[in-house]
């Protein structure tokens, strides 16, 4: 079941927008499980386990860029769902997928100024700008129309169950 929460004021992203668009967000190549994402470009802030150490804790990209983590936390605080992973997309237009490792429901808000780009959701086409979108993305198959225009940036808050293992939880 996909859930359309309250609308945010597109005002409060803005900050954020600024912020991402002062940095070079990383370039990704991947074919994988998840379907064929190629290059694109992303970034994953908050709870993370370590790609080949397996260390659970604050991701890279959070120690690097902590007024952009802080920023994310407060937009999803303000939307106020459960969360403790965010993913962060860049123009990013995905293939059909699901998020195995996700646990119960994610929730997509995006912002920019672009056109199309919708988040297509169990063959449901919904416009994710400035509306907070909540679905289960290990259940529900989903990816973007591919009319892009602009730059569009993308939050997806969702839960990994890490934060239980995660020591140092007064960073988070």
């Amino acid at each position: 079941m996909t859930e359309l929460l309250k609308p945010i004021a597109c005002e409060e992203l803005m900050t954020l927008y600024s912020m991402l668009e002062q940095i070079t967000i990383p370039i990704k190549n991947s074919t994988n499980s998840r379907g064929d994402f190629g290059k694109h470009r992303s970034m994953t802030l908050g709870v993370t386990r370590g790609r080949f150490n397996g260390i659970i804790g604050l991701s890279h990209y959070s120690k690097k860029y902590p007024h952009i983590y802080e920023e994310v936390m407060r937009i999803g605080k303000l939307i106020g769902i459960n969360f403790d992973s965010i993913h962060i997309n860049k123009n990013v237009t995905c293939p059909p997928h699901l998020d195995s490792k996700n646990v119960g429901n994610s929730v997509l808000v995006s912002f920019g100024d672009y056109t199309g780009c919708n988040i297509v959701v169990d063959d449901i086409v919904h416009d994710a700008f400035c509306q907070p979108i909540k679905f289960n993305g290990s259940k529900l198959i989903h990816w973007n129309t591919k009319d892009l225009i602009g730059t569009k940036y993308s939050l997806v808050y969702f839960s990994t169950n890490l934060i239980d293992q995660f020591i140092d939880k007064e960073y988070y």
